[in-house]
């Protein structure tokens, strides 16, 4: 999408018109249940993530301890309707454990479903791993500068609840600073102490309520990654959704290498990627690099979280070429490639994959889609009716791989 900003879709997003059914590719599950004598519940993976038997336990347990999902991805993610259904619908079934992982400040073309970012002018400066350029992009791909003493940020709930939230800050310091938030009833501070060039998470505030102020200290040698928001019951579905507008793959080769100690330290049971649009887009694309980088990036999420399950979400379908004569000519000519590539990592390296294009209907589906008000007239990105069309479907898939029987 370089070029497909992705902004268009997150102005008008909410006022889109019902769904209308369309055909779907139902995902075939990888997993059995079986009961035992007892009528407890046993899963029986066939050959897919070695973890699944393991996240199933946790799910089963949710009421009492919290499941971390981290989705990594492009635009379809930092819109956070896809996500966001994902993250409604988890929680609903399994408990709601927060908001979880967003950026510091806001940045433009990406929103929250579950909260607003707010900022006053001149008091911050956002760098972004789309296209500038750090040696300090933290895990998220976004650096938020303070550039005055005191510089606040502003969160808020857009529905709001009584709910309590155990808050930290993801930071990097030169020198010793000082963090301090303040809700409708209490004010508190936290240090955020030197970090010697690493990312680290600042101590939580702990029973804050939202809308709620964070304001800095001072602005020298100071820079903010993001805020982890976690439920103050600890238990139940934490999702956090990292997207970036135009992202690719090799986007997280831009980020600081101490990224996969805060992906650590934020203890997903799951980490989805969910790039592959961008890389359609390119005509010139190696596809042998494009293979080699994604088998990199699974090796590289199994080596250091040797207990989560990986899920490769791969792209949406998507028309480059309107007036084309054909369906085959109207598609972004690497797109078929890239699922099948997708496919082929996720079957050696036991991962999950859901084909996203598949569910929609194969082959250019996205024009029905479009018809029927599931997808915008870009015909690349979806309605909110349609990421959430989509979200039910990878949802239902998830579930088939717990062993989760579904209406």
């Amino acid at each position: 999408m370089g070029r497909l900003q992705g902004i268009a879709l997150l102005l008008g997003i909410t006022l889109l018109s019902s769904c209308s059914p369309t055909t779907e590719v139902q995902a075939t599950p990888a997993s059995a249940l079986a009961r035992s004598g007892s009528g407890t519940k046993k899963v029986v993976t066939t050959g897919t993530d070695p973890n699944l038997a393991l996240l199933a336990r946790k799910f089963s347990t949710s009421d009492r301890t919290p499941i971390n999902i981290v989705q990594l991805g492009d635009s379809h993610t930092a819109a956070d309707l896809f996500s966001g259904e994902m993250r409604r619908l988890l929680q609903a079934q399994y408990g709601d454990g927060g908001i979880g992982f967003v950026a510091a400040t806001p940045v433009p073309g990406t929103r929250y479903e579950r909260v607003i970012l707010g900022a006053a002018k001149r008091q911050w400066s956002l760098v972004s791993a789309r296209n500038q350029q750090s040696n300090q992009f933290p895990l998220g791909g976004y650096l938020s500068l303070p550039m005055t003493p005191g510089a606040r940020v502003h969160i808020a709930e857009r529905q709001p609840s009584n709910q309590q939230y155990r808050i930290s800050a993801l930071y990097q310091a030169s020198s010793n600073n000082t963090l301090t938030a303040r809700d409708n009833l209490n004010k508190s501070s936290r240090m955020l102490a030197a970090t010697g060039g690493q990312w680290r998470f600042s101590p939580p505030f702990n029973n804050l309520t939202l809308p709620l102020d964070l304001n800095v200290a001072n602005n020298q040698g100071l820079a903010l990654g993001g805020w982890n928001i976690l439920g103050q019951k600890s238990a139940g579905v934490i999702y956090s959704a990292l997207g970036i507008n135009g992202a690719r793959l090799d986007v997280l080769d831009k980020w600081q290498p101490g990224w996969l100690e805060t992906l650590k330290a934020l203890r997903p049971d799951m980490v989805v990627l969910a790039y592959g649009t961008n890389e359609a887009f390119d005509d010139d694309l190696d596809l042998q690099l494009y293979r080699s980088q994604l088998q990199e990036k699974v090796a590289l999420l199994r080596k250091n979280l040797p207990k989560s399950v990986i899920l490769l979400v791969g792209p949406p379908d998507s028309i480059k070429r309107r007036n084309a004569g054909s369906c085959a000519a109207s598609q972004p000519q690497p797109l078929r490639q890239i699922v099948q590539i997708q496919k082929d990592v996720a079957k050696t390296s036991r991962t999950l994959f859901w084909d996203w294009q598949a569910f929609m209907g194969g082959d250019c589906s996205i024009s029905k889609w479009q018809g029927s008000d599931l997808a915008r007239n870009d015909l690349v990105h979806l309605t909110a009716d349609g990421y959430r069309k989509s979200a039910d479907g990878l949802y239902r898939f998830l579930r088939g791989q717990l062993g989760e029987r579904m209406p």
